[in-house]
């Protein structure tokens, strides 16, 4: 029998194309990856591909995120991953990441109805200077007031439409809170991913 046939071309171990991969991240060119490693330039572009198709195919986390919490902040995350069950940071700030997309779009509803209680406070915040200006006018001249009982009534009633505006402001806010309190405890306890 013959001599068995020697491969036509050099075959990469699973550390090289690591390191293939690390070294063109790094900024290498790949004529010097492909001279370095004994290979073609072709190959290196194919080793380049299958690792983002590795990465795509099997959805590898290969970004990190960091954020700085006081104590009291992290305190308060684990207490939430607790109620659902999370057992891993990593995992709670994943599905909050990945549902991301719904709850930080804008509410259409909220921000018509906050235009709308702008307009009011524009109104009511002309009305008020108008007031102070007939007052002070009064003040400058040395003149009683211009207004009597009924426009006491009037500021009164005026006076009550600020703080109506200022508790429903307050209902809507809190009625916010409550809907991404409520989307938070869905996407934290509704995903099916397991942890890492």
């Amino acid at each position: 029998m013959g001599r068995p046939r020697a491969p036509r071309h050099k075959r990469l171990t699973q550390n090289q194309r690591f390191a293939i991969v690390r070294k063109r991240a790094e900024g290498v060119p790949i004529e010097d990856l492909a001279r370095e490693f004994g290979v073609t330039t072709r190959s290196i572009f194919y080793t380049l591909k299958a690792d983002q198709s590795r990465k795509l195919d099997a959805r590898v986390r290969s970004e990190l995120v960091n954020v700085r919490l006081t104590p009291k902040e992290l305190a308060s995350f684990d207490a939430v991953l607790t109620r659902h069950d999370i057992t891993c940071r990593a995992e709670g700030l994943r599905r909050l990441i990945q549902a991301s997309n719904d709850l930080f779009v804008p509410d259409d509803e909220l921000a018509n109805q906050m235009q709308g209680l702008s307009a009011s406070l524009n109104r009511t915040g002309n009305n008020i200077n108008q007031i102070a200006q007939r007052i002070n006018e009064a003040k400058r001249q040395g003149q009683t007031p211009p207004y009597g009982n009924s426009a006491h009534g009037q500021v009164r009633a005026l006076a009550g439409l600020i703080f109506d505006i200022a508790d429903q402001v307050q209902d809507m806010a809190q009625r916010r809170r409550c809907a991404l309190s409520g989307e938070v405890a869905r996407v934290l306890g509704g995903f099916a991913d397991g942890p890492e």
